[in-house]
């Protein structure tokens, strides 16, 4: 087969399943590379683990080019019903954990008590109530404001589908002001970005979602819908950032403590 036609089957594929832009152009980019570099569909790993190794960034960017060819060769595989897939036999490369930065519940105040444009302020709110992500909020019409017997949720549209996300009263009251906004999400990571600059404050809008995802301190599950992640296995990187669950229990178990429990108890 050539790679050219199978990479154009697997990205229409992906585009009737309804994968954002971000997402089929990020396949786009490896995937015709790989096919200008393999005419021919590779038949070998040692082809495969080739073109990973040629990628010039660092390590996250090679782990990407080890799942968009995986993902390739299983859909190939199914659908075009190829006799092998040498992805079986290509280790993933190894990439290094990166936990993300987060904003202190200090920081957090500081920024919001900044005197901000309304608009700006309100995409603040939203962001750090819910942890979403940029291009969900400009997605965001008054259409997807509703009220339950619960509280106010949102209808967000993202990368992963459509999820049902609650949100205070305070960032309903504001919402509705100003929705829909007017800004593309290049422009308003650009705002906000800057809104943290004029607070004085390091961050970005991704450093707002990190921070939701690691103050965070209810069920796993219900982060991972709230949060619109594909896999458990993403949330779960936030666990290990949870600096309050884990100094409750290290005071609780650690070892030291017993042995001091054990010494007073000997007097």
């Amino acid at each position: 087969m050539q790679t050219g036609k199978g990479v154009s089957l697997f990205l229409n594929s992906r585009q009737a399943r309804g994968l954002s832009h971000q997402t089929i152009r990020w396949y786009k980019g490896i995937l015709y590379n790989f096919a200008r570099q393999y005419p021919k569909l590779p038949k070998s790993p040692e082809q495969i683990e080739e073109f990973i190794a040629s990628c010039p960034a660092g390590d996250e960017r090679k782990h990407g080019y080890y799942r968009a060819i995986r993902a390739l060769y299983r859909f190939l595989k199914r659908r075009a019903h190829i006799s092998r897939n040498p992805m079986e036999r290509v280790d993933p490369p190894k990439r290094k954990i990166k936990y993300p930065k987060i904003c202190t519940p200090d920081e957090l105040d500081q920024l919001l008590s900044y005197p901000h444009r309304p608009e700006i302020k309100t995409a603040l709110l939203f962001l750090i109530d819910t942890g979403a992500r940029v291009g969900e909020l400009t997605n965001l019409k008054i259409r997807d404001i509703s009220e339950t017997p619960w509280g106010y949720v949102a209808r967000i549209s993202g990368k992963t589908g459509t999820r049902l996300v609650p949100i205070s009263n305070e960032t309903y009251n504001t919402l509705v002001k100003y929705l829909p906004f007017g800004y593309t999400a290049y422009r308003l990571r650009r705002l906000i970005s800057r809104a943290f600059k004029d607070a004085h404050i390091q961050g970005s809008a991704l450093k707002l979602r990190h921070t939701f995802a690691t103050l965070w301190e209810g069920d796993e599950l219900v982060l991972q819908k709230i949060m619109g992640h594909a896999h458990l296995s993403t949330t779960m990187i936030y666990r290990h950032l949870r600096t309050k669950v884990i100094s409750t229990q290290h005071r609780e178990y650690s070892p030291l403590r017993m042995v001091y429990s054990r010494s007073k108890s000997m007097l």
